[in-house]
C-alpha cells in the first residue's frame, strides 16, 4: 500500500461544504489544505486510536485530487475595485457565500465557488448591481485549496490507504446503529421479552395467547 500521508479531518468544524482540518503543530482548525498537519501512516492511526469521534484521518493524495480553489470573504475588498490600466476582473455575487466563501460569475451557468472557473473579463460589467468586481489577481493571490466534506469516501480514502478503524469506534457505531430509544420487558403474563418505549409502566403484550395481551397490537 506504500508510505501514504494523511490529513486529520475534524467533521465537527466543518465551514459551509468545506471540511477542516487540525493545523499544522496544532493551531486550531483550517480549510486551507496546504495549512493542515500533516501525518504519517503511523501517525495517523495512533491519533486515531485515541481521537475524538469526529477526527477522521484522511489521505492527502485523494484530498488533493478532489481539491477546489476557494477565496474566502474575509481576504478580498467588499466592494468593487477597479485599477487603471488593469483588463482581467472577476465578479463576485454580493451577499452570497458558502461560508465565508464567495460565488463567483462564470462563463457556463450560475455562479460557482470554484475561483478555477471564474470568468476572467477584460472589464467590469458596472451596470449589474449585484456584483462585486475585482482584479483578477487580487483575488488569486489569496485563493486556497479546499476539499468539499460530501466528497469524503471512507472506503478509498481512508480503509483502502491501510488505516484500520479504532475498537472503541466500531464499537460506539454498533451502539448507535442499535438504539431505537426502546426499553427491555419481560411480560409479567407470559415472561417473554417486549420492547416498548414507555420506561415506566407495561403497555402490554404483543402474544395473543398472554393474558397481558392488548388488541392494539395488531394494527
Amino acid at each position: 500500500m506504500g508510505n501514504h500521508t494523511f490529513l486529520m479531518a475534524s467533521l465537527r468544524d466543518t465551514v459551509g461544504s468545506n471540511m477542516s482540518f487540525h493545523c499544522v503543530d496544532g493551531a486550531g482548525y483550517t480549510t486551507n489544505i496546504d495549512k493542515a498537519h500533516t501525518f504519517t501512516k503511523e501517525e495517523a492511526q495512533k491519533y486515531w486510536d485515541h481521537a475524538r469521534s469526529f477526527d477522521l484521518p484522511v489521505s492527502l493524495h485523494c484530498i488533493s485530487a478532489l481539491s477546489v480553489y476557494h477565496v474566502d470573504c474575509q481576504n478580498v475588498p467588499a466592494e468593487t475595485m477597479l485599477v487603471e490600466g488593469c483588463e482581467q476582473y472577476v465578479g463576485f455575487k454580493k451577499s452570497r457565500w458558502d461560508g465565508n466563501d464567495l460565488y463567483w460569475l462564470c462563463a457556463d451557468g450560475a455562479p460557482v465557488t470554484d475561483f478555477e472557473r471564474a470568468k476572467i473579463y477584460s472589464k467590469p460589467d458596472l451596470s449589474r448591481d449585484d456584483t462585486i468586481w475585482l482584479p483578477f489577481t487580487v483575488a488569486d493571490v489569496v485563493k486556497r485549496r479546499t476539499f468539499a466534506v460530501d466528497a469524503l469516501n471512507r472506503r478509498t480514502m481512508i480503509q483502502s490507504k491501510g488505516l484500520v478503524m479504532p475498537g472503541w469506534l466500531k464499537r460506539e457505531n454498533r451502539r448507535k446503529a442499535n438504539f431505537t430509544g426502546k426499553v427491555r420487558w419481560n411480560c409479567p403474563g407470559c415472561g417473554k421479552i417486549h420492547w416498548q418505549l414507555n420506561p415506566y409502566d407495561f403497555d402490554g403484550c404483543a402474544h395473543w395467547d398472554c393474558p397481558e395481551y392488548v388488541r392494539r397490537f395488531e394494527d
